[in-house]
């Protein structure tokens, strides 16, 4: 009677796992940047509505985070500006422009890196939209 697995059986298992890990572990680093895309996606939707509410009440905006409370760990900025950066590189920017007319402009910048190419290719692009 076997007590023990022999070393062939350890090898075969080994494999195998090796095998099903090599379709598992680039599929799971997709799922993370779909999820960073989605999220960055979501963001900008909801501070460009922020923004724009906050413009139509207020009649006027100082601050952006006055319209929202935006995660400072992943955007970053000042007054009237505020950015997605990745590997210190501008992904999206949100600007309320009070030069002339007061416009909202969004940049993004598909080529600082691969997840905001992927994020242009959702079908987020740079617009730029005047505030009433």
């Amino acid at each position: 009677m076997k007590k023990a697995f022999t070393l062939i059986e350890l090898i075969f298992v080994i494999v195998v796992i090796g095998i099903l890990s090599s379709f598992a572990l680039p599929k799971l680093n997709d799922t993370r940047e779909h999820a960073i895309i989605n999220s960055v996606k979501q963001d900008i939707g909801s501070i460009t509505t922020a923004i724009k509410s906050h413009y139509l009440i207020k009649g006027d905006i100082t601050k952006i985070s006055d319209a929202i409370k935006y995660n400072e760990s992943l955007w970053s900025g000042s007054d009237l500006f505020i950015e997605y950066k990745i590997s210190s590189n501008s992904c999206v920017s949100i600007e309320v422009d009070k030069s002339s007319t007061v416009m909202l402009n969004i940049t993004i910048t598909p080529s600082s890196h691969s997840l905001c190419q992927k994020l242009a290719n959702l079908g987020v692009s740079s617009t730029k939209e005047e505030l009433y």
